[in-house]
């Protein structure tokens, strides 16, 4: 039997590390010490795993954008309904006040704190690669063209960016985001080659 709907999320939002609580709870214990030399230990205790909440969450934005794209492209023809988005379900005066940028802005901001703060705190120079950001810029765009997805009901209704709309991405999106899923690990969608589209 053909599926008559696609799904929202395919289950990569399970998978995705809480960076905005973990960066704040970080920030208060830096905060807490009176010495820089404390602050400078604390901080280079959790600097690899800060990268790592980084990685997650982007990751997890350009797992956003391929499944989109996936499920746009395959369904040009004769779009199908997405189920399972839980924003359909906030009423009006909720959609309103909903600030749908605040999360990808934060992580767009904090992106350029964390290297300045890496400097400052272990006197390293770190640079957040530049594909990693080319994913939050473009998933920034494609998340405001969606206008935060609350009416998002079809296929059809889904914008990409003009970037991502034209690209020809030649891997099997389903089964890499498949086995993102099974093996709960959002940065083997890091690992894909070739994707010129973030380039």
């Amino acid at each position: 039997m053909i599926n008559e709907t696609v799904k929202f999320d395919p289950g990569i939002g399970n998978l995705v590390l809480d960076l905005n609580d973990f960066v704040n709870n970080v920030y208060s214990q830096l905060m807490s010490f009176q010495t820089i030399h404390q602050k400078r230990a604390r901080f280079k205790l959790y600097t690899v795993k800060i990268q790592k909440y980084i990685k997650n969450n982007i990751a997890f934005y350009l797992g956003c954008l391929l499944w989109a794209y996936y499920i746009y492209k395959n369904n040009m023809n004769s779009p199908k309904d997405i189920e399972g988005n839980i924003f359909l379900n906030m009423e009006n005066e909720e959609k309103e006040k909903y600030d749908y940028m605040m999360q990808i802005n934060f992580i767009e901001n904090y992106i350029d704190c964390y290297e300045r703060d890496t400097l400052y705190y272990t006197g390293k120079k770190f640079e957040i690669p530049i594909i990693w950001k080319n994913i939050v810029k473009l998933y920034k765009e494609f998340l405001d063209l969606n206008k935060g997805f609350v009416n998002t009901k079809t296929t059809k209704d889904i914008k990409l960016p003009e970037k991502l709309k034209d690209a020809s991405i030649n891997i099997n999106i389903n089964s890499v985001i498949e086995e993102a899923i099974e093996k709960k690990d959002l940065e083997i969608l890091m690992n894909i080659d070739n994707l010129t589209f973030l380039s």
